[in-house]
C-alpha cells in the first residue's frame, strides 16, 4: 500500500492512511469488491457510516456503498476481508497531517493491531483503546522493531478503519 492519500507534510511521527483513491473510484463507478461483488447501496441514517476514503462520517440521507475490503497487498492466511462503507459519490481523499481523523475521533473506542513487514498479525498487539489515545498508543506500539504498520478498526464490529504508519 502506498501513502498516496497521506502526502501532506507534517512533523507528526505517524500518519493515518485511508483506502486509495483509485480503489474508491473503482467501487464508486460500480467496480467489484474484494469478493468480486458489486457494491451494495443503502442510505445513511447519519449514525455509524464512516467513509474509509475521506475518513469522515456519511451524512444522513446520503447514499452509502457497502463493500468487502481486504487491506492487504496479497492473499494469505492473515489477509482477512470485511465490510466497510464509502460515499457513493466521489469524496476528497483523506490527507494525513498526523491529526486523528474524524471517523476515529467519533468512535470513542478503537481497536488497534500491529502487523509485521510480511503482513502478519504481531500477536499480543491487539487492544481496545480510547480513540483520543490512538496517537500515544500507536507510538508505543511502533517502539517494537517488528511492527511495520498498525490497523485501526471498529472496536465493536472489527471493520477496518484505516492504516497507521510511521512518517
Amino acid at each position: 500500500m502506498s501513502a498516496q492519500n497521506s502526502d501532506i507534510k507534517s512533523n507528526s511521527p505517524i500518519k493515518f492512511i485511508a483506502i486509495q483513491t483509485e480503489h474508491a473510484r473503482h467501487i464508486q463507478s460500480g467496480g467489484s469488491d474484494a469478493n468480486g461483488l458489486a457494491p451494495e447501496k443503502m442510505v445513511s441514517d447519519g449514525e455509524g457510516f464512516p467513509c474509509r476514503h475521506c475518513l469522515k462520517g456519511i451524512e444522513k440521507g446520503e447514499e452509502v456503498l457497502v463493500i468487502s475490503y481486504r487491506p492487504f497487498p496479497e492473499k494469505q492466511p492473515y489477509a482477512e476481508s470485511g465490510p466497510i462503507f464509502i460515499h457513493s459519490k466521489a469524496c476528497e481523499a483523506h490527507h494525513s497531517n498526523g491529526e486523528i481523523p474524524e471517523n476515529i475521533r467519533s468512535q470513542g473506542v478503537t481497536l488497534i493491531r500491529g502487523y509485521n513487514s510480511e503482513n502478519r498479525i504481531v500477536y499480543g498487539t491487539g487492544k481496545t483503546i480510547r480513540s483520543s489515545d490512538i496517537r500515544t498508543e500507536a507510538l508505543k506500539m511502533f517502539e517494537a522493531d517488528n511492527i511495520a504498520y498498525i490497523h485501526a478498526r471498529s472496536s465493536t464490529n472489527n471493520c477496518f478503519t484505516c492504516r497507521i504508519e510511521r512518517t
